[in-house]
């Protein structure tokens, strides 16, 4: 229940994720304000962890090359990501909170996974980053540099792929073979791609017998663009758990960690990879 920790457990088979999908186009206060409403909505319906949207809690910036946008981007210690370590432990869940992170010089796209008790767990810094119109992004950020990490929670590995890193299958397959059994993917894309974007996750989620939870943001922003929303789960099997075509929606989903098991003893691709034969990712053809 809201305000105590739902603990990391181990070995428990089952747990509820919290995707928090929203329109994000007002001003950061008021996405904040929004956000406390559903993420006490998906506390109530049992998440231990909430996922948010693509560079929350900003309208999305990268529509164009702005260069006054780029006082929008905080420390670790800013207040946005202060303000979600409170409401963390407040609520007594896990959050995956993508930010726009401003470190020393350099910007990154992060997202900081909080634990129920306010402490950041982890941090994942978007590796691809696209550059086109309506998502201008490598003018606002760096790739990242830490690579492709995990972490745990409620007795399951968990790691973190951001919209444009899903389409590089790469990633993906990594945090698989670091024993990632749910991959959170907070999104901003547009409405036109949804199909292509259900195939990408599909693909991912099914070639790397894990379960792949997705939050997109939605409405429309600056120059006209439209989100799609379409926030969803897809199982090992790559077929979607549940979905949601509301705008400002907290959607719970149970996940059961036994079919991600289940699913790498009846389709081993990670036990039947051949990595000596994979050289030429890396190296090109010989």
């Amino acid at each position: 229940m809201p305000g105590s920790p739902k603990e990391m457990q181990a070995d428990v088979a089952r747990l509820t994720l919290g995707l928090i999908q929203m329109n994000l186009s007002v001003g950061v206060s008021e996405n904040l304000a929004k956000t406390d409403v559903l993420l006490q909505e998906a506390a109530r319906q049992g998440a231990s962890l909430a996922l948010l949207p693509e560079m929350f809690p900003l309208p999305w910036v990268a529509s164009v090359e702005d260069s006054r946008a780029f006082a929008y981007a905080e420390p670790e210690d800013g207040p946005t990501l202060s303000y979600m370590r409170k409401t963390a432990k407040a609520l007594g869940i896990a959050l995956a909170v993508p930010l726009y992170e401003r470190c020393g010089e350099q910007r990154f796209n992060t997202t900081f996974v909080i634990s129920p008790y306010g402490d950041i767990l982890m941090r994942y810094r978007k590796n691809h980053i696209p550059y086109h119109p309506g998502w201008y992004e490598k003018y606002y950020y760096e790739p990242g540099d830490l690579g492709f990490p995990v972490f745990h929670h409620m007795g399951s590995v968990m790691g973190v792929q951001t919209c444009w890193d899903n389409l590089f299958p790469e990633g993906s397959r990594i945090l698989a073979l670091k024993g990632a059994e749910i991959i959170l993917a907070p999104r901003g894309s547009g409405d036109y791609s949804r199909e292509r974007w259900r195939t990408s996750l599909a693909a991912n989620a099914m070639a790397n017998n894990c379960f792949v939870a997705t939050v997109n943001r939605i409405g429309r922003e600056r120059g006209g663009y439209q989100f799609g929303g379409d926030s969803l789960v897809v199982g090992p099997d790559g077929e979607v758990v549940a979905s949601t075509q509301g705008e400002d929606v907290a959607l719970t989903v149970e996940i059961d960690l036994d079919k991600v098991r289940q699913s790498r003893g009846e389709w081993p691709f990670l036990a039947d990879r051949r990595p000596s034969l994979y050289r030429e990712i890396c190296e090109g053809p010989r």
